[in-house]
């Protein structure tokens, strides 16, 4: 007995004749016959009655017929888990972080849509821990993460930089600088910081320079998204350093301006695919995309 015997028998109980099962398995009906015939070999065992009309069900048949199914599914649940993408390449399944999701994901996903205008986006956001997770769970294709992450044991990621960003001061009018370039890391010391929650990657990029430079790092304001850090600095609460991919499009009409920040590496973002998992099509597309920005 073998997985594509159980196919065929379980096709042509549910369709009813070895023509439309082939049909439908995208056999040949000699193929599918020799399947069919191989099966009921190894069990000794009449799974059909061949009738003019189609193919019933023997006794026998109907009582294996369920276990047949069980060990179809128990098959397709242990590819899942071997790596295999559930979605094929009709589902696009990223995980991204706030930053590139607010306009270089968009934009990239414009352009991988154009060349595969069938295929459904699901995003799943979060911070880089929870989407390298999800990611060996098989539960997304792609996850796009702020910095380098530690690789998991095993080589079970391949990790790829795609982009690095410089770090901006987004500043309330209010707080005009002098200097219409940049401001260096001092300038902060004395200013209500707003900032991402603990926990995200960036926020804990910009702890790691704090402490590089020597300052302490008090969050004024603590939100969840970049798009609320710069509702809450327009409304003079606070300043805020941002990676400037999360504000491509620009701060035009904001109230907002925008400083480079001195001092400070460039942010990385990499990208993380399953070692040794084939991903879809569009994946790749989208991966190619970024990188070539």
């Amino acid at each position: 007995m073998n997985a594509d015997q159980l196919r065929a028998f379980v096709a042509i109980a549910r369709m009813g004749t070895v023509g439309r099962a082939a049909e439908g398995l995208g056999r040949t009906q000699p193929s599918i016959s020799t399947r069919l015939s191989d099966l009921e070999s190894a069990w000794s065992t009449r799974l059909f009655h061949r009738r003019a009309r189609g193919m019933d069900l023997t006794p026998e048949g109907e009582r294996l017929l369920p276990m047949a199914v069980s060990a179809l599914a128990a098959l397709d649940e242990l590819d899942r888990v071997a790596g295999k993408p559930l979605a094929g390449g009709t589902t696009l399944r990223v995980g991204a972080g706030d930053a590139l999701g607010r306009s270089l994901l968009p934009a990239a996903l414009k352009k991988v849509l154009a060349r595969f205008p069938g295929v459904d986006v699901r995003i799943v956001e979060g911070a880089g821990k929870r989407l390298l997770d999800a990611l060996q769970r098989g539960e997304i294709d792609v996850a796009l993460v702020t910095g380098k992450p530690e690789a998991p044991a095993g080589g079970a990621l391949e990790l790829r930089l795609i982009l690095e960003s410089e770090v901006k001061v987004l500043i309330p009018h209010s707080l005009r600088p002098r200097g219409s370039i940049s401001v260096g890391m001092g300038w902060l010391a004395g200013e209500r910081l707003v900032t991402l929650h603990s926990g995200s990657s960036f926020r804990h990029f910009l702890e790691e320079q704090f402490s590089a430079a020597g300052m302490p790092f008090h969050p004024a304001v603590e939100v969840g998204s970049f798009s609320l850090v710069r509702r809450y600095v327009a409304a003079g609460l606070g300043v805020a350093p941002v990676p400037a991919v999360a504000f491509r499009s620009g701060l035009s009409g904001s109230g907002i301006l925008d400083r480079v920040l001195r001092g400070l590496p460039q942010v990385q973002y990499y990208s993380a695919v399953r070692s040794g998992v084939p991903i879809p099509a569009p994946a790749a597309a989208l991966l190619t995309t970024l990188e070539q920005r």
